[in-house]
């Protein structure tokens, strides 16, 4: 029976390593690093899909350790052509090798 509960210990914290997930990080919300990644994430969009946004609001900052961290940023945007806003989330890759090595991995806008 002892085995037992040492294989299924084992078992369940294998498994909640594998899946891993982000944690919210609502201290990040004003965080000048954020709004820096907002504008990163903002220029990507208009060099790929030709619009030109402009942040309103961040809603939601959360992280995930993976050889560096990776952001998710949901945030509000309008576009400079109309009173339209647009909620966004990008997701921002920091390198743990390189000390300013940011990458903006996605960003979709609706």
């Amino acid at each position: 029976m002892f085995k037992l509960l040492i294989a299924l210990s084992l078992f369940a914290a294998i498994q909640c390593q594998l899946l891993g997930s982000f944690t919210d990080r609502p201290e990040l919300l004003q965080d000048p690093l954020t709004q820096s990644m907002v504008e990163l994430a903002i220029n990507q969009y208009a060099e790929t899909e030709n619009v030109r946004l402009v942040p309103v609001n961040v809603l939601n900052v959360a992280t995930k350790v993976v050889n560096g961290v990776l952001y998710r940023i949901t945030f509000t945007a309008g576009p400079t052509s109309s009173q339209s806003t647009f909620v966004c989330t990008a997701k921002i890759y920091q390198s743990a090798i390189t000390s300013n090595g940011l990458l903006v991995s996605s960003i979709q806008c609706a």
